[in-house]
């Protein structure tokens, strides 16, 4: 399960007196704060910084490269990070954009109040004023929180090898039989940090920093020892990946 004290939130929106008091409230609730003006650097992002959750504004400013685009090629690159759309976009008045950001694999959908488009559009004045109502920002800390505890924590894949982080259960099927796993300390720490990055690299610093290892050395046997443990054929992995002078991803694609 991902630590809410660590959390990272990548916060996407061409607006920056938006960002500006959405870092503040994120940081303010704990949260560590990555963000983006547009979509391009978003998806940049996504790779680069691997955050636990993303807050994605519908309208970008670039008809190219938009927030259902961003969702899009989020998820086209097999990445399942927890995407909440904060729009103006109302979800009675407009529907499509709702129907749209669920369809491409949007978990959430906030319409930031009428009242915001009434203000923005005939007084000009920012939306980050409006948002900063206590019920508005409460509401996605909410959301944040709720998306960020409900990340499975048992997973699948390919029929083969089961995992729940939450009873700490790995199991292999062998002979059409599902059988446990028994794992180190160390192993089972390594092996949830690099699930809980399902898809990115994970860098060897941090492995090592989050499971205790001295050394790298350590760590390529600890690596050595989880892939005769889980994967069907040790010799040529399909789930713990090397990814050469940064560290491992785990990934069955």
């Amino acid at each position: 399960m991902i630590d809410l004290k660590r959390a990272k939130i990548l916060v996407v929106d061409d607006n920056p007196r938006v960002r500006s008091f959405l870092k503040s409230a994120l940081e303010g609730a704990g949260f560590s704060y990555v963000e983006a003006e547009d979509g391009w650097t978003a998806l940049l992002l996504v790779e680069e910084e691997c955050p636990d959750l993303v807050v994605l504004d519908i309208l970008l400013g670039d008809e190219r490269m938009g927030g259902l685009d961003v969702c899009k090629k989020i998820r086209e690159k097999g990445i399942r990070t927890p995407i909440i759309f904060l729009t103006i976009k109302d979800r009675a008045e407009e529907p499509y954009f709702m129907r749209r950001a669920f369809q491409l694999g949007g978990d959430d959908y906030i319409s930031k109040r009428e009242e915001l488009r009434r203000i923005e559009q005939r007084m000009g004045i920012s939306p980050s004023e409006l948002l900063e109502r206590k019920s508005d920002i409460d509401e996605l800390l909410a959301r944040i929180k709720i998306r960020l505890q409900q990340v499975d924590s048992r997973q699948e894949f390919d029929g083969y090898l089961r995992i729940d982080l939450l009873s700490r259960l790995v199991e292999v099927k062998r002979e059409g039989q599902w059988q446990e796993v028994r794992l180190t300390s160390t192993e089972q720490s390594v092996l949830e940090a690099l699930l809980r990055k399902l898809g990115h690299p994970v860098g060897k610093v941090e492995l090592m920093s989050t499971a205790g290892v001295d050394g790298e050395g350590s760590l390529q046997n600890h690596i050595m020892r989880l892939r005769r443990k889980l994967e069907p054929d040790p010799g040529s992995p399909q789930y713990i990946l090397t990814y050469h002078g940064i560290g491992y991803r785990f990934g069955n694609t």
